[in-house]
C-alpha cells in the first residue's frame, strides 16, 4: 500500500509539472525550475520506479482528450520501482518532453512538511472541479457516477456543489486522512462538510478536509479564496493557511489566500483568532465589518474596519473594485476568464480603479470597460494580453 501511495504521488507530480510546462510554454527542465521559484513553489523530491533495463518510458499524454486515460496507460507500462531517480519522458502532439527529478535536481522545500503537504503547491491544470482522494485517486467531479459518490461518502452532487453525508456525532479515528477539492478558473463550488459546515471556494483554489473530524477538533487547509459558513457544535474549527491558522466556532468569514505572503480575512459574523504557527506573536481577535491583512514573512498584522460587501461579492457573482491597484484586478480576471495577461511596463500595475464587474460580462466587455476606465490599452498577442498605456 506504501509503494502504491509513493508511486501514485510520483505519477501526480510529473502530471502537473508536465502541464505547467505545457501550459507556460517552458522549453527545459532550467525553465521549469525558474518558473517554479518565482512563483514560490515547492516541489518534494518523490521517487518513481521505472523498468529494470530503461531510465524512461515514452508515454502519450496528450493525445487523448481525457488525460486521465493517459495516466492509466502510463500505470500499465510501469512494473518496478528505484529509490534514487525519477526521470520521465512524456510525449505529446507538439514534443517530446523531457522531466527529470532528481535530489538536488529541482530544489525542494518540503522535507520537512507533513507528508499531506506533497501536492498542495502545485494546482494541476483542469477543466472541472476535481477531488484527489487520500488514497492518490482522482475523482472528475462533472463524470463522477452514483456508485463513486457513495463511494465517497457524498451524500449530494450538483453541477456547482456537493454535500457529504452527516454525522452528528464526533468519530474516533486515530488519523485523520484529507480529500483534496482542486477547484480551476473560471469556476466556483460549494462544498458542505460531514459537520454540516459549508465552504465557497472560488476560482483557482483548493481545500483540504477530512471524510470524518475527529472527536477533538474540526481542520481543513486552504490554498486561494473561501467564504466559510461553520457550524457550532462545540468542537473549534481551524483553517490552516501555510504557516498561519484561522480558529473558529461558529461564524462567517471570508478568506484570501491566493498571495505567497499576505493573508486577508473579512469577519461577516461571529468572532475569529488568526495567529502565525510556531510564533511568538499572540492570537489576534477579529470583530464583524473587519479586515485582517497578515504578512507572513514579517509576521505583522493590520486590521481595519472596511465595506465586507467588497470582499465576498464574489459569492454572488461579482468583482468589486474600490480604488485598488490595477494589478489585483488582472489577477482576477486571468482566475476567472482563464486568460494571461502581461504588463508591459509595472508602473501600470499600480494604476488605481474602481469597478464592479458581473462575472458572466464577456471578457471583451469587461476590457473594453477597464480601458476607458484606466487609460490603459490591451493588445492580444499569441494568445496572451499585452497591457500598455
Amino acid at each position: 500500500m506504501k509503494e502504491t501511495k509513493e508511486y501514485t504521488r510520483s505519477l501526480t507530480i510529473a502530471r502537473q509539472l508536465c502541464d505547467i510546462m505545457q501550459q507556460h510554454q517552458l522549453q527545459d527542465i532550467g525553465e521549469l525550475k525558474e518558473w517554479l521559484e518565482h512563483n514560490n513553489i515547492a516541489v518534494e523530491t518523490i521517487q518513481l520506479l521505472m523498468d529494470g533495463s530503461e531510465l524512461a518510458k515514452k508515454v502519450e499524454l496528450y493525445r487523448q482528450q481525457d488525460k486521465e486515460m493517459a495516466i492509466l496507460a502510463l500505470r500499465t507500462k510501469i512494473r518496478n520501482y528505484q529509490r534514487h531517480r525519477l526521470f520521465i519522458r512524456i510525449s505529446s502532439i507538439a514534443a517530446t518532453i523531457i522531466l527529470l527529478i532528481s535530489f538536488g535536481l529541482l530544489f525542494h522545500k518540503l522535507s520537512q512538511q507533513e507528508e499531506s503537504q506533497a501536492l498542495v503547491s502545485i494546482i494541476p491544470t483542469i477543466s472541472s472541479p476535481m477531488i484527489i482522494t487520500p488514497d492518490g485517486e482522482y475523482h472528475d467531479l462533472s463524470k463522477i457516477t452514483t456508485d463513486t459518490t457513495h463511494h465517497l461518502n457524498i451524500a449530494y452532487k450538483s453541477t456547482e456543489e456537493i454535500k457529504y453525508t452527516y454525522q452528528s456525532q464526533a468519530n474516533n479515528i486515530e488519523e485523520e486522512r484529507f480529500n483534496q477539492l482542486i477547484i480551476p478558473n473560471q469556476c466556483n463550488y460549494q462544498v458542505t462538510l460531514c459537520d454540516g459546515s459549508i465552504i465557497r471556494l472560488n476560482a483557482g483554489s483548493r481545500l483540504e478536509y477530512p471524510n470524518s473530524f475527529p472527536s477533538h477538533e474540526r481542520k481543513v487547509r486552504l490554498s486561494g479564496e473561501a467564504y466559510f459558513e461553520i457550524k457550532h457544535d462545540g468542537r473549534p474549527f481551524t483553517v490552516e493557511i501555510r504557516q498561519a491558522s484561522i480558529r473558529v466556532y461558529g461564524t462567517q468569514f471570508n478568506i484570501n489566500a491566493y498571495q505567497d505572503t499576505n493573508i486577508e480575512t473579512v469577519l461577516v459574523e461571529g468572532k475569529i483568532g488568526i495567529s502565525i504557527q510556531d510564533s511568538s506573536h499572540q492570537e489576534k481577535i477579529l470583530k464583524p465589518n473587519q479586515l485582517s491583512r497578515l504578512n507572513l514573512l514579517t509576521g505583522e498584522q493590520e486590521i481595519v474596519e472596511v465595506d465586507i460587501q467588497k470582499y465576498i461579492a464574489w459569492t454572488t457573482g461579482f468583482l468589486r473594485y474600490d480604488n485598488d491597484p490595477l494589478e489585483l484586478l488582472i489577477q482576477d480576471l486571468n482566475r476567472w476568464y482563464g486568460s494571461d495577461f502581461e504588463f508591459s511596463d509595472n508602473n501600470l500595475k499600480n494604476i488605481r480603479i474602481s469597478a464592479s464587474i458581473n462575472k458572466d460580462t464577456p471578457l471583451q466587455e469587461v476590457l473594453a470597460m477597464i480601458q476607458t476606465t484606466a487609460k490603459i490599452k490591451f493588445h492580444l498577442i499569441e494568445r496572451r494580453y499585452l497591457i500598455t498605456r
